[in-house]
């Protein structure tokens, strides 16, 4: 990727577009750092989309099978021990 300082880009804008939609991606510089990169929407198209959220991923995962029937389980009530707390460690 070439870089091209903001004052020059100006001058060769037309041929910075030509290069991306060549496939070959433009960085214009400010002050010496890094602004901005052109290329072609193709491109910008192709670009992976953002991730699905986790929650997304759960229903998707829930409904993707009819066959297996998806099953949340449900809060189970734990027995109630009859044990004076501590007694385990009693000597």
């Amino acid at each position: 990727m070439r870089s091209y300082p903001l004052h020059e880009a100006r001058s060769k804008f037309s041929m910075l577009i030509d290069r991306a939609l060549a496939g070959e991606p433009q960085r214009v510089t400010r002050h010496g750092k890094e602004a901005v990169v052109i290329i072609s929407e193709a491109a910008w198209n192709g670009r992976p989309k953002s991730a699905s959220t986790l929650a997304d991923l759960f229903a998707n995962t829930i409904g993707a099978d009819k066959r297996m029937k998806a099953e949340i389980p449900m809060r189970q009530r734990w027995a109630k021990d009859k044990r004076p707390l501590g007694a385990e460690f009693a000597e």
